[in-house]
C-alpha cells in the first residue's frame, strides 16, 4: 500500500489534529508504511479536495485518506479501515455544533435518517469526508468533478463536496461504508463524540 493523507486545511489547524496525525504518522512509520502527506488550505473546499486528489494520485497512492483538520482520529484509523477491504469506507462522527447527529446518511431521499448504530460495519448513501479512506480505482473510475456543491430544490439547501462524492461513487458502481466501533471526535465549541 502506497497512502496519502489528505488534508483539506483552513488558516490553522487544531492541536488535538496535530497530536492525532502526528501520533498517526509515527504509527504508520514504526509498521513501515510508506505515505506522503497533502495539505491544502483554502476557502473553497471542493477545490482543495480537487487538488489533494490530484497530488495523491501524481504520487503514486492506492489509497487516500482524508482527514478534516478539526477531527481527532486514534493512531491505528488505516489499519482500521483498511481491514475492511472496502474501496470506500469511513469512521462516523458527529456534527460540529448541537443538535449533534451522525453526519452519515442512509437515505438519499431522506437527509433526516442518519446511522445511529454503535458499532459495526455498515453500508450507507453518503458520509462526511473528515475521516474516509478511499481506494484510488474510485478516482480514476469517477469523472469529473469529484467534488461539488449541489442543490437541492426540495430542501431548498446545498449539499456538501462530501455528500457529491458518495453520491457520485454509488452511481459509478461504488458502495460507501462506515465503521461505526472507531470513536471520533469532531472539534467545534467543544470535541463531540457520537
Amino acid at each position: 500500500m502506497q497512502l496519502s493523507i489528505c488534508v483539506p486545511a483552513g488558516d490553522k489547524v487544531h492541536t488535538i489534529f496535530a497530536q492525532s496525525l502526528a501520533n498517526l504518522t509515527s504509527r504508520l512509520t514504526k509498521l513501515s508504511i510508506e505515505y506522503n502527506l497533502h495539505i491544502v488550505s483554502s476557502s473553497v473546499v471542493c477545490e482543495s479536495r480537487t487538488q489533494l486528489a490530484r497530488e495523491a494520485l501524481d504520487s503514486g497512492a492506492t489509497h487516500l485518506l482524508w482527514l478534516d483538520s478539526d477531527m481527532y482520529f486514534p493512531a491505528n484509523i488505516v489499519l482500521d479501515l483498511i481491514s475492511h477491504k472496502k474501496d470506500i469506507v469511513a469512521a462516523n462522527y458527529s456534527t460540529r455544533y448541537a443538535p449533534y447527529q451522525s453526519v452519515a446518511f442512509t437515505d438519499s431521499n431522506n437527509m433526516d435518517k442518519r446511522l445511529t448504530a454503535t458499532n459495526g460495519l455498515h453500508k450507507v448513501w453518503a458520509v462526511g469526508m473528515g475521516c474516509m479512506l478511499v481506494t484510488r480505482k474510485v478516482f480514476e473510475d469517477l469523472p469529473k468533478p469529484w467534488f461539488a456543491h449541489e442543490y437541492n430544490k426540495t430542501l431548498d439547501t446545498h449539499s456538501g463536496e462530501d455528500i457529491y462524492f458518495c453520491n457520485q461513487a454509488m452511481h459509478h458502481g461504488y458502495d460507501t461504508y462506515v465503521d461505526a466501533d472507531i470513536k471520533l471526535a469532531h472539534i467545534g465549541i467543544k470535541a463531540n463524540q457520537l
